[in-house]
């Protein structure tokens, strides 16, 4: 028992001890960032980044590839698993549920319920033209499982049941208007896998104003968390507003989200798997919480995205795919080391 105990970190690390796991976050998410502008089907020499991103020349292939291509694709990277370690933890603070998944707040659905409308009535087919309509899905579905919560009066529990009943009608709608259109569950099989081929820096541009947004408020909700993690009448003790936190943490929590399915598609286990990892080296504060679920968020996802595209995968094995064969593992190995009532 006392051998068990003395390998699990400890619930509050000191600032030394977290300062060290940050630079190594950080660190290990540049050395992939490299790897991910180095490495894919085309080959192309280290030499050739930094020209790429200095002086770039529109007549080489190989910086063409390195500047248009791959650097759009680790930037989108970054920012969805950032977003995601971020939402996943707001989420699992919030429900104190450490199996709790920002997909709960029905994001997901809604998102893929608007791409699939957008198919099916529009005829649109090009993934890059989903970005307003999935967002605008997310929202829309985010707003009626608020409602349906209680709104301000809404409570941990009955947001989860509004969230996976909401969800469930809309996962049920979508696949009911897919059955009516082969063209519309051809398009929308790609999008649903989560990844970011044909991503560009003109789609990042015009989601960026919703990360930025997402990102300041959910660093200003987690000044409010730390006491509703303590239960919300405690909180109340403290001074906190109840209503006006939990509204606060919903919102960062679908607009952080929601931008993320609106560009590169629903992406499971990120959201899941890294608040955990980030808990483990962070303890119970939630502002470090937040800190390192967003490294380590872009770590993972930058991680899975670069795999998908080495030879092993045939070279276009998609982001979202491999973030769940990267995941469920590294959940597991918690589960055995730690124990269920430690995640």
């Amino acid at each position: 028992m006392a051998a068990h105990t003395a390998s699990v970190p400890s619930e509050t690390p000191n600032t030394d001890v977290r300062g060290r796991w940050l630079c190594v976050s950080v660190l290990a998410l540049l050395i992939l960032s490299f790897a991910a502008l180095r490495f894919g089907l085309r080959p192309t020499g280290w030499s050739t980044i930094w020209p790429a991103l200095v002086t770039f020349d529109p007549l080489n292939p190989d910086q063409i590839v390195v500047r248009e291509i791959r650097l759009p694709r680790l930037v989108g990277a970054m920012l969805a698993g950032a977003s995601l370690g971020m939402a996943g933890a707001l989420m699992q603070g919030m429900t104190r549920n450490p199996l709790a998944d920002p997909g709960f707040l029905g994001v997901n659905a809604g998102a893929s319920m608007g791409v699939v409308l957008c198919i099916l009535l529009l005829g649109i087919t090009d993934p890059g033209a989903f970005v307003w309509v999935a967002l605008g899905g997310a929202f829309t579905a985010s707003a009626l499982v608020f409602l349906l919560g209680g709104g301000n009066q809404a409570n941990p529990a009955r947001l989860i049941l509004a969230g996976a009943a909401v969800s469930a009608l809309f996962l049920a709608l979508s696949r009911s208007l897919l059955l009516v259109s082969q063209q519309t569950l051809d398009v929308y099989r790609f999008w649903v896998l989560g990844g970011f081929d044909g991503i560009d820096f003109h789609t990042i541009q015009a989601l960026l104003p919703f990360f930025a947004v997402g990102i300041v408020t959910a660093v200003i909700a987690s000044f409010a968390l730390n006491a509703l993690m303590l239960g919300e009448d405690t909180a109340r003790g403290l001074g906190v507003r109840v209503g006006m936190a939990q509204i606060m943490i919903g919102l960062a929590i679908v607009i952080l989200c929601g931008a993320t399915v609106s560009m590169a598609g629903p992406i499971a286990f990120v959201g899941l798997i890294v608040p955990h990892l980030a808990r483990w080296v962070a303890g119970a504060d939630i502002r470090w919480m937040l800190l390192f679920s967003t490294t380590l968020g872009a770590v993972l996802m930058v991680a899975a995205d670069l795999l998908g595209r080495l030879a092993l995968f045939g070279g276009n094995m998609q982001a979202g795919v491999m973030s769940a064969l990267i995941g469920g593992p590294v959940l597991i190995w918690l589960v055995r080391r730690n124990g269920v009532q430690k995640l």
